[in-house]
């Protein structure tokens, strides 16, 4: 009984020095305190770069200023020092601007001052009551609305209504704008055809007559010619174009079709304007018949919707043609020659008498006398 009382003694023993031994030492720690800095504010985020427009824009302090589609603003109580000019934009001068001003195909608005020359190009330039110009203002076919504003220089107006849709409104108000563009460029079209007239009724109206005289007849064969004719002009253009060597004659060789297709159109005009003229009991002048032919077809060219341009284009077209069938207008289509003469016994005879005084006396004697082809 002792024996069992004093091995559970010693065993209670051995787990107390187990336990205490497995007890880690308890560590001691040393700290300094710092100061903590106070956190820094977040950055702040970086303003969202304003859109550009489109364009390109050149601009640099002190120097010119240059756009191209893009719209240029001078604010009130601010100063660039040097030229702008502005193709196919919107330019705004509120303030001033010490050099000259030059705005091609867009707008200029002027409510400052500019101490160069001004100068539009199929442009809008409208310049306020307040402004002032101290160079010359020059407006070469746009529109100018000066609105009785200091100029001290010249002031050059050649309005012919030419303008531009802006490029930040694309196409919303472009096509009313560009319909003044076309009905211009129609009158000039027409305008060139009637001097080139001059000059060729003056120099060939020979080929012109000759080329008249084949107007009525062979419509569909010259329209097939002249088809033909098209096409082959077109790749032998694209050709030239495609080497380095033809470049040169492509325009040498569109100038002469030009010329020679108005000198066929001015055959077919003068066929028009004669049977014109002779319908109202009047023989017109070589001249004077190719204008009145003309007439009805310049003014169905200013028909919208490609009507005019289709009618004239038709023109064209008859016109090659009979310029290839006449060989440049030198050769006519050949007559239809007559029927040769009956040379077999059978021809007929006309026999008409005729009364002859015979040297003998009052007797009349009838004689017959053959007409026609003998046999």
């Amino acid at each position: 009984m002792r024996l069992r009382t004093f091995a559970i003694a010693t065993l209670a023993v051995l787990l107390a020095i187990a336990g205490f031994a497995a007890v880690p030492a308890e560590e001691t720690k040393t700290t300094t305190a710092q100061p903590v800095a106070p956190a820094s504010p977040p950055d702040a985020p970086d303003a969202p770069d304003a859109p550009d427009s489109a364009g390109v824009l050149n601009q640099h302090p002190g120097d010119d200023l240059s756009g191209v589609g893009q719209d240029i603003n001078i604010p009130a109580g601010t100063t660039h020092d040097g030229a702008i000019v502005c193709v196919y934009g919107h330019v705004t001068i509120d303030g001033q601007v010490d050099g000259d001003v030059t705005v091609i195909a867009g707008r200029l608005d002027i409510k400052g001052s500019v101490s160069g020359d001004v100068t539009g190009v199929a442009s809008r330039i409208d310049v306020d009551p307040k402004a002032r110009i101290d160079g010359d203002l020059t407006n070469a076919g746009g529109t100018l609305r000066r609105n009785g504003a200091t100029v001290q220089g010249q002031v050059v107006n050649i309005p012919f209504g030419i303008s531009f849709p802006s490029w930040d409104r694309g196409l919303r108000s472009g096509w009313g704008q560009f319909a003044g563009f076309f009905i211009w460029w129609k009158l000039f079209a027409i305008f060139l055809f009637f001097v080139c007239a001059l000059l060729l009724a003056a120099l060939v109206p020979d080929r012109i007559r000759l080329i008249s005289e084949e107007a009525p007849t062979r419509l569909f064969t010259a329209f097939i010619f002249g088809l033909v004719g098209y096409v082959v002009f077109v790749f032998a253009q694209l050709f030239l174009t495609a080497t380095l060597i033809g470049i040169p004659l492509v325009f040498l060789l569109y100038l002469v079709f030009v010329v020679l297709k108005w000198m066929a159109m001015c055959g077919i005009f003068h066929q028009i304007g004669f049977r014109m003229g002779k319908a109202m009991g009047r023989e017109l002048s070589l001249l004077g018949a190719i204008l009145l032919g003309l007439l009805p077809f310049a003014l169905l060219r200013f028909v919208p919707f490609c009507i005019g341009f289709s009618i004239w284009f038709l023109v064209e077209i008859l016109a090659f043609g009979y310029l290839i069938l006449t060989r440049v207008g030198t050769r006519g289509t050949p007559g239809f020659a007559p029927a040769p003469p009956r040379t077999d016994s059978s021809a007929v005879t006309a026999v008409t008498a005729v009364t002859a005084v015979t040297a003998g006396g009052d007797r009349h004697v009838r004689q017959p006398i053959a007409l026609g082809w003998m046999a």
